[in-house]
């Protein structure tokens, strides 16, 4: 315990510097540290990416983007024209984004070492947009009251082309509003300053996913019912998608609660519906996903960092950024209002078990 908290405190020390200087530590003790604080930031594009491409409740979505790949390769005139004809645009909208978390805050701007943050997302979305080759753009939309202050607007240009990725190797392949003479998907990075209201949203693309980092949706300091009634209801000829992560495994419990008692989910995951319930539920295993039949998803986050926090709370309570991970499809909107009429009138609080445990070794990794 003492080791990570000293680890703790070298880490907050090393990011609050720049680049690392006038700290009395050892060189090893510095790049170990900025490693670390490295992989924190990176779990956000890389868990977007990884979770979006493999979780079972995104699939529908995506599978209608993916085409059937040419034998020979396109010139740019008949790839711009064959792109404008298929038109499948991915837009995702990250929930409750600030600039010192999903957006990377001053430690970009401290430490030249640290890769560029706009592109860190575009190349975590590589093998998505390769793999569902009919994606012609994916729109990251950040969406919060702390995104900066100017509202950013970044492209980048993904080569999606296997044979040329090959060729690219080892070549400072950014992308930035970069052209390729294969398939490419154009990427675009949108940050808005405030709530995520009916209001605010009027000239966003609609989602065909949502995302929540660390929204502490049962946290008394924030207020969450208008945002994901907003979710849920831009579009009520499907259920959306969407992904939380939270810091801890109590979090995510709470969370999952909190959702299926306001109605926004059907069900719970089996394991959660055991611990609300009181039965003898065993711990989550690292490399078990749970599922049941309605594509909701719990677990523990392969992508997440390897830093440790220490809790303003606890002086021992440690914790790591995104650790855990849950999603599922949103209730319809009638679902949700009739959810909520009837659990006024349940007494016992107590959560039905319609679901199956399966263990998933693969699916998340």
């Amino acid at each position: 315990m003492c080791a990570l908290l000293r680890l703790c405190q070298i880490d907050d020390q090393v990011e609050g510097s720049v680049d690392g200087k006038k700290i009395n530590i050892s060189k090893e003790e510095k790049e170990a540290a900025k490693d670390r604080i490295t992989s924190e930031y990176e779990s956000y594009p890389a868990t977007l990416a990884n979770i979006l491409m493999d979780a079972s409740c995104f699939q529908p979505t995506l599978s209608r983007m993916k085409k059937q790949r040419r034998n020979t390769p396109d010139r740019q005139s008949d790839l711009e024209d064959r792109q404008q004809q298929s038109k499948e645009r991915l837009t995702v909208h990250i929930i409750g984004a600030s600039e010192e978390a999903e957006l990377w805050g001053e430690y970009k701007m401290k430490h030249s070492s640290c890769k560029d943050m706009y592109s860190a997302y575009s190349e975590a979305l590589t093998e998505l947009a390769t793999t569902y080759s009919g994606i012609v753009s994916i729109r990251l939309i950040f969406v919060g009251p702390n995104c900066p202050a100017k509202n950013v607007n970044e492209i980048r240009i993904l080569n999606t082309d296997r044979e040329l990725q090959g060729s690219l190797e080892g070549a400072d392949n950014k992308g930035k509003k970069r052209k390729f003479a294969g398939s490419s998907c154009e990427v675009i990075l949108q940050t808005f300053k405030g709530n995520y209201d009916k209001k605010a949203l009027a000239s966003f693309p609609k989602p065909d996913a949502v995302v929540f980092f660390n929204p502490g949706f049962t946290c008394p300091d924030y207020k969450w019912t208008e945002a994901l009634d907003v979710a849920v209801q831009q579009d009520t000829s499907r259920r959306l998608p969407f992904l939380v992560t939270t810091n801890t495994e109590m979090e995510a419990i709470s969370d999952l609660q909190f959702l299926y008692q306001q109605g926004y989910i059907d069900e719970l995951p089996a394991i959660v519906a055991d611990i609300v319930n009181g039965d003898n539920a065993c711990e989550v295993e690292p490399d078990i996903a749970d599922y049941n039949d309605n594509n909701v998803f719990f677990g523990e986050n392969p992508n997440s960092g390897n830093r440790v926090r220490q809790s303003g709370n606890m002086a021992n309570d440690l914790f790591v950024k995104n650790r855990w991970i849950y999603g599922a499809l949103f209730s319809s909107r009638d679902e949700i209002i009739e959810s909520k009429l009837s659990k006024k009138g349940s007494k016992d609080g107590k959560v039905s078990k319609t679901t199956s445990k399966k263990k998933i070794n693969s699916a998340l990794m």
